[in-house]
C-alpha cells in the first residue's frame, strides 16, 4: 500500500511526515499545492501511477472545496479502488454527504489528530490487503446483451430511526411481489455491518454474498450473478450482505453500481435494504433509484429523526417525488396523529402498515416470509396494497389468499 499526499502547506506537509514516520508508515509522494493550482490536473500529473489499494491524502481548504470535489469525483471514476482521506476544517454535513458522494472514504479533521489518521490508515490497509483476493481482469468480450432488456424498478428502504422494520418491510414485499404479483424480484442487502435480510427470508441459510459478487467484480456476468443468488422462491433471488466486516470493506461504489446495473437488467423489480446512516455505497443506490421508502413509526423520536433524514435526502437533491414516508406498527391511539407527522416532516404519508407484533414476532423468530407464517393479516393486507401501487396493478386471480392457502395444505 503506497500514501501519496497533497497539502496546501509545508506546515500540512511535515505534520504528515512526521507522523507517518512515527507509526512506521513511508509516504511515497507529497505534493505542496500552490493557491493558483487546480486540483485535477495536479491529480493527473502527479498521481498518475497511483494504483488498486493506495491511499490519498488530500488537503481541501474551503475556499476550493466545492471545486475540489468535482475535480476528485472527474478523476476517481477510473481509479475507483483508490482509498480517498480528505483533511479539512469545518466540515458540515452538506460537505460530508458531497465528499462521500465525491468518492471519498473517510474525512480527517483538522488540525491533524494522529490517532485518528492512523486507525483511519488501518482500515485502508485491511481494505487493500482483502483486495488482493480479487480475480485479474477477464479479457473475454463484453457482454453485449446487458442492453437489450428493460430495467428493472429499484427500490431502496431506509429506516429514519434504528428499529422501525425497513428490512422486514423491504423482504417482505419482495416476497409478495414475486408469489402473487409473479413478478421477478431481486432482494439486495446493503446494510453491510448488521444487515440480517437473509433471516428474514431464508433462516440465514445461504452460501454466498455481495462480496463473493464484488470480489470477481472484473468477470460480472449473468452466470456469476445467479451463482451469488440466494432463490428464495423460483420469483424472488436474495444478494446477501457479506458475513463479516473485513470483507465489508473492500466493496467501493464503483461495485455496488454495477452490481445494481446487473441485478436490474435480470431483475422486473429490485429490493434494496439500506444501512440507517449514509455512506459512499448506500448513496450510489440512492442515485440509482426510482423510489426512496422512508419507514418510520409515529413516536416523537422517530419523527425527529425523519425530519433529519428528508432534510438530508433533499440537501442532496433528492426530490420529493422519489420519496415515500411508509408508517410501520401504527395504531390509532399513537403518539404522533399521521396528519401531526406529514407536516413535521413536509411529505405526505403513502403507506401505513398496523401493528400486528404476534404474527410479525413469530415470522422474525422462525426465518420466513410473514406470507408462510399467517397469510390473512392487517399487515398482509397492506403489503398487498402497497405491492399493488407499486405495479399499478392487482394480485392474479390465481393467487388469492385462499388458492394459496388450499395449496400449502394440500
Amino acid at each position: 500500500m503506497f500514501i501519496h499526499a497533497i497539502a496546501s502547506g509545508e506546515a500540512l506537509q511535515k505534520a504528515l511526515q512526521e507522523t507517518l514516520l512515527q507509526h512506521h508508515f513511508s509516504l511515497s509522494q507529497c505534493t505542496v499545492r500552490g493557491a493558483d493550482h487546480r486540483l485535477l490536473p495536479l491529480l493527473e500529473h502527479t498521481l498518475h501511477e497511483a494504483g488498486m489499494g493506495d491511499v490519498l491524502l488530500i488537503d481541501m481548504p474551503l475556499a476550493t472545496r466545492t471545486d475540489d470535489l468535482t475535480a476528485l469525483e472527474t478523476w476517481l471514476s477510473t481509479r475507483p479502488d483508490l482509498h480517498v482521506m480528505a483533511l479539512c476544517e469545518n466540515s458540515g454535513p452538506s460537505f460530508l454527504m458531497q465528499a462521500m458522494r465525491s468518492g471519498v472514504r473517510e474525512i480527517l479533521a483538522l488540525p491533524l489528530n494522529p490517532q485518528e489518521l492512523l486507525e483511519g490508515l488501518q482500515r485502508a490497509a485491511t481494505r487493500a490487503s482483502a483486495q488482493t483476493i480479487r480475480l485479474a481482469p477477464n479479457t473475454a468480450s463484453p457482454d453485449t446483451s446487458l442492453a437489450s432488456p428493460p430495467r428493472g424498478k429499484l427500490l431502496t428502504f431506509m429506516s429514519s430511526k434504528g428499529g422501525n422494520g425497513s428490512s422486514f418491510i423491504a423482504a417482505n414485499i419482495a416476497h409478495v411481489l414475486a408469489d402473487e404479483f409473479d413478478r421477478s424480484c431481486a432482494f439486495v442487502d446493503m446494510d453491510l455491518q448488521c444487515g440480517d435480510a437473509s433471516f428474514y427470508l431464508s433462516s440465514g441459510t445461504q452460501t454466498n454474498s455481495l462480496f463473493d459478487l464484488t470480489r470477481q467484480i472484473d468477470r460480472l456476468d449473468v452466470q456469476l450473478l445467479a451463482s451469488c443468488m440466494h432463490a428464495v422462491t423460483p420469483r424472488l433471488g436474495l444478494l446477501a450482505a457479506p458475513h463479516d466486516m473485513e470483507s465489508a470493506l473492500t466493496i467501493s461504489a464503483h461495485d455496488i453500481g454495477k452490481v445494481l446495473n446487473m441485478v436490474q437488467n435480470q431483475h422486473e423489480v429490485v429490493l434494496v435494504d439500506l444501512p440507517r446512516t449514509l455512506n459512499v455505497l448506500s448513496l450510489k443506490a440512492l442515485d440509482m433509484a426510482d423510489v426512496i421508502f422512508i419507514v418510520t413509526q409515529c413516536n416523537t423520536p422517530d419523527v425527529r429523526d425523519a425530519q433529519r433524514l428528508v432534510s438530508t435526502l433533499r440537501a442532496l437533491g433528492y426530490k420529493d417525488n422519489k420519496l415515500r414516508l411508509l408508517v410501520n406498527q401504527h395504531t390509532s391511539g399513537a403518539w404522533v396523529s399521521l396528519p401531526e407527522l406529514e407536516k413535521a416532516v413536509g411529505l405526505n404519508v403513502t403507506h401505513t402498515l398496523p401493528s400486528l407484533p404476534q404474527w410479525v414476532n413469530e415470522a422474525l423468530h422462525t426465518g420466513k416470509p410473514l406470507a408462510s407464517v399467517h397469510d390473512h393479516n392487517g399487515v398482509m393486507h397492506a403489503l398487498r396494497e402497497m405491492a399493488g401501487a407499486l405495479l399499478d396493478t392487482t394480485p392474479s386471480k390465481n393467487r388469492h389468499w385462499l388458492q394459496r392457502w388450499i395449496g400449502r395444505r394440500a
